[in-house]
């Protein structure tokens, strides 16, 4: 276990599913197989989870993460007990808003000061980050922020499906005016070095377009020949094998069976839709371009079901395993 990369999970909001899906990824140490885990969190709500679960783990309250014990059966948690012991299941409130960026914070202050080698992070929810003060459209915006990163890139990675955003969370009569050509290259080329780097020597890139059919020569619109096609041809030229843009609906499924090693979405629920259709609730988020290995599960707080004992911990499970192998990875190309 000694050469096993460390990771940081973030309880998220303690009033959706996070703390309930972190006990359930934890109980029975699966996940100390491929990494040494630990919890960054509040050690009295996963407590109080674990008895409503009915699962037999021991919480382990920590200062500091050299505390950590890493052991089967056992959460190690970084007590921040931030959270009001009456702090009401599924809803957004400024405490649960508070307290999961506070997780955030000092979870990405540990893996920026190398005492942690990724974090994976559970559900928070936009509008209690918003009454807790943190008016970030989500965690992708507010990691930027944290790490004084510019651009940064959200990934979807489903069962066969790599699908990357190029506008994140919008209204989509606000897409149209975010897209720039600059942008998308930006955006690219993050895409190109992460895909070199972790899965392709030769990684292929296709793109989609705007408008239904790709604007159909004007007809709908023209951003695919006046800001798409011009930034794809730009990393052409810089020897990106790359191909678009393309209408939506008849890439995925090309994308699929493994023809291209990427899709780049214009818009959220473009790329969203279709990877999570297709992975089934197993699909993980990785944001590219940041200076720390991030990763997330594909489901958000899920206020509905918090508290009822009903939520999957496969994909936080699955997210920290993907965090850990991209630990590795790293490791092997520096």
């Amino acid at each position: 276990m000694e050469n096993l990369p460390i990771v940081g999970v973030t309880m998220g909001d303690p009033a959706g599913v996070g703390p309930e899906v972190v006990v359930k990824a934890f109980q029975d140490g699966a996940l100390t197989q491929f990494c040494k885990p630990f919890v960054v969190g509040d050690a009295g709500v996963l407590q109080k989870n674990a008895a409503l679960l009915g699962v037999d783990v021991s919480i382990h309250a920590i200062r500091q993460v050299t505390d950590a014990r890493f052991q089967p059966g056992q959460i190690d948690v970084l007590d921040l007990a931030n959270v009001p012991p009456n702090l009401p299941s599924g809803k957004a409130t400024v405490e649960g808003g508070r307290a999961c960026a506070e997780y955030i914070q000092r979870a990405v202050e540990l893996a920026r000061n190398r005492e942690i080698d990724a974090i994976a992070t559970a559900p928070i929810n936009k509008e209690a980050m918003h009454l807790g003060g943190f008016p970030f459209p989500g965690h992708t915006e507010f990691l930027a922020h944290l790490t004084d990163t510019p651009d940064s890139v959200l990934l979807m990675v489903g069962k066969k499906l790599r699908v990357v955003l190029a506008t994140t969370h919008l209204s989509l009569k606000d897409v149209p005016g975010k897209l720039t050509t600059e942008g998308l290259e930006k955006t690219l080329r993050i895409v190109h070095d992460w895909l070199e780097r972790y899965v392709s020597e030769n990684p292929k890139i296709a793109v989609c377009g705007l408008n239904p059919h790709c604007g159909d020569g004007g007809i709908f619109g023209d951003e695919e020949t006046k800001i798409i096609l011009p930034a794809v041809e730009s990393m052409k030229r810089q020897g990106v094998d790359i191909s678009g843009p393309f209408s939506a609906d008849a890439l995925f499924p090309r994308a699929r069976s493994g023809e291209y090693d990427v899709v780049v979405a214009m818009y959220h629920d473009q790329g969203m839709i279709p990877v999570k259709m297709e992975s089934m609730g197993h699909a993980v988020n990785v944001t590219l371009g940041l200076p720390i290995i991030r990763t997330s599960p594909d489901h958000g707080t899920a206020y509905d079901i918090a508290g009822k004992g009903l939520a999957s911990a496969y994909s936080l499970a699955h997210a920290v395993e993907v965090a850990a192998g991209l630990c590795k990875t790293a490791v092997k190309t520096q």
